[in-house]
């Protein structure tokens, strides 16, 4: 069987499987695969096609990217280059990625959280794993009547702008930065 074969049964073993997302995000209020169940579903899928999934997180002049080597553990193919010997029954993926801005972390911490997330996206990817939460033409993108009629309840006034007093000099900062600045009108979402 060659790797791309062993991929489309990896594939077809995912598919088939019948998980359900154990993760809950409470502020977007949606279900997803956690790392842990994407990991269990590329694991299970590589042990059954005899494959095995090297990643790694690495830089360029561009930035940030994780890589994904799908590589066949059986019989598997080499080819001899002025490197030496190399294995050419594998398939190379790539997913860019970014350092994330983690509040009370170091960047150990943050090279670990983009590592871990773009690792699990990149598998998610490879291996068809869906999510519709991530499809932003899977959700309906309508304002509910809830929200659009809170808005309209909220009455904004529109005041000649003048220039604030600098922030050592206000003495009103709480209405101050109820404000918004929009181009030469301020914006009072107090009154």
């Amino acid at each position: 069987m060659n790797i791309y074969t062993k991929l489309a049964e990896a594939r077809k073993i995912v598919r088939d499987s019948k998980i359900k997302k154990a993760g809950y995000n409470s502020y977007s209020k949606y279900d997803y695969f956690t790392p842990e169940q994407v990991e269990a579903l590329v694991s299970e899928a590589c042990e059954a096609t005899k494959t095995i999934c090297l990643t790694n997180l690495k830089q360029d002049a561009i930035g940030y990217y994780q890589t994904l080597e799908f590589v066949a553990l059986e019989n598997p193919l080499m080819s001899t280059t002025a490197k030496g010997i190399e294995m050419i029954d594998k398939i190379s993926f790539e997913l860019r990625t970014a350092a994330p801005t983690m509040t009370a972390s170091n960047a150990a911490q943050q090279m670990g959280g983009m590592d871990t997330y773009s690792e699990r996206y990149l598998k998610m990817k490879v291996f068809q794993i869906k999510d519709n939460n991530l499809d932003f033409d899977a959700h309906d993108n309508k304002p509910t009547s809830a929200s659009a009629a809170s808005r309209q309840s909220a009455p904004v006034s529109a005041k000649p702008w003048t220039k604030p007093a600098p922030k050592w000099e206000r003495k009103d900062n709480a209405k101050e930065s109820a404000q918004l600045d929009a181009g030469n009108t301020l914006i009072d979402l107090n009154d």
